[in-house]
């Protein structure tokens, strides 16, 4: 399962926090990337992957991010990605946001507010005020500082302490630090389909970040819809003529 998530981390440089963010593409470039992708076939082994995990015995969509990741936050606040992608799944299927815990200062802390916000259910609103707290305003500087961010969003300091303390959160906290556990996502964002389907962000249409949104999401729909316990078969080049 490691080595196989390495190799998949290799596959992140475009989103990945780990990545190399210094490539630039060109115009001809994105040209061409968007007459290869442009609603390409979906494939095993270029848009997704098949983990050697268990899966999940309802169906979900997980992904891992970091309030702390500069790449999680163009992701989901600048291209709406979450948004894009739950607007896109089939029904029934559950769309889980689960925050890294060893990732970045206050990373502990940060999944416990995460938690908070799942709970009070106002994680949208939590969400975007984090990211802009730290990776726009970097205000965000210990950890009172992030209750600070929910008493703006209208949760008071003994409200937030109470509902952290609670046992909604925890039981959150234990789902959250499981998922990561099994899971073991070597970069982010990493988005995971039922616990058996890895999605590719380099095999998506890099055409512009609108149409790599609109593919990660189209992507993601489709695989929701696969049997995770029925046996994949990779087409040949043969069956593809």
């Amino acid at each position: 399962m490691k080595k196989t998530l390495i190799a998949m981390s290799v596959l992140l440089s475009s989103v990945s926090c780990f990545a190399d963010e210094g490539k630039t593409t060109t115009k001809a470039e994105a040209s061409q990337a968007a007459t290869a992708n442009t609603q390409a076939p979906i494939e095993l082994d270029k848009q997704y992957i098949v983990l050697p995990t268990n899966p999940s015995p309802d169906k979900e969509v997980i992904e891992f991010f970091s309030f702390n990741c500069p790449s999680c936050f163009r992701f989901e606040v600048q291209n709406q990605g979450p948004q894009a992608i739950g607007k896109a799944l089939p029904k029934g299927v559950k769309f889980k946001r689960y925050h890294l815990e060893s990732f970045g200062p206050l990373a502990k802390e940060l999944a416990q507010a995460w938690a908070v916000a799942n709970v009070l259910g106002i994680e949208d609103k939590a969400s975007g005020a984090l990211y802009n707290a730290i990776q726009k305003d970097k205000i965000i500087k210990k950890a009172d500082d992030i209750k600070a961010v929910f008493e703006k969003l209208g949760v008071s300091g003994e409200d937030f302490d109470k509902t952290k303390e609670g046992f909604l959160v925890k039981a959150f906290m234990v789902q959250q630090a499981e998922a990561i556990k099994e899971m073991k996502p070597e970069s982010i964002p990493t988005v995971i389909v039922n616990r058996k389907f890895y999605i590719v962000p380099n095999g998506l249409d890099m055409a512009s970040e609108e149409a790599f949104i609109n593919d990660y999401a189209r992507v993601t729909a489709f695989v929701a819809g696969l049997d995770p316990n029925a046996k994949i078969v990779k087409k040949t080049d043969s069956d593809k003529k």
